[in-house]
């Protein structure tokens, strides 16, 4: 589980990197250049924490405005469990900013995408990724392969997963 709560982590940050760059997914600007200079006199050594939770409530949003809420998951909305593994990671200063290392250029970012990612074809809108069977692992790496591809070609694709019944 762990795991899986380290790479939902880093693409949550990779993504909402991402998507604040040009052009933007939302609106936020919480990894924009003067974003650190604001948040750590505010929050000191949890400022990396503020910016993961500022990106995660605007990305999540931005999802569940085109997905829609209820039975479905997305990389900004898990099960409670996960939540609390991706927060806990976050929370610890060291592997927080671990998973931070990749933020330095939308290049960076994009390869590091590309090598926690399998092979996508990203349409624009809501993209149904399959049905969450208990483990993130290969959703994570298909919901990765969407993202990288959206970017690179331009548009905006939200994967989701359906919760079982």
């Amino acid at each position: 589980m762990i795991e899986n709560a380290i790479t939902l982590a880093e693409l949550r940050v990779l993504v909402g990197y991402l998507g604040e760059q040009s052009p933007a997914w939302w609106g936020s600007h919480f990894f924009g250049s003067s974003a650190l200079a604001f948040l750590t006199p505010v929050f000191g050594r949890s400022a990396h924490q503020a910016q993961y939770q500022g990106v995660l409530e605007a990305a999540r949003r931005i999802h569940d405005d085109h997905i829609g809420v209820g039975r479905t998951l997305h990389l900004f909305h898990m099960p409670e469990h996960y939540e609390q593994g991706a927060a806990q990671l976050i929370a610890d200063r060291e592997r927080g900013e671990a998973l931070f290392a990749h933020t330095d250029s939308a290049e960076s970012a994009l390869a590091r995408l590309e090598a926690l990612s399998n092979n996508q074809q990203a349409e624009a809108g809501p993209m149904l990724v399959g049905e969450f069977n208990g483990s993130l692992k290969t959703p994570l790496a298909t919901m990765a392969g969407l993202y990288l591809d959206a970017h690179r070609r331009g548009v905006q694709c939200y994967p989701y997963l359906r919760e079982a019944q």
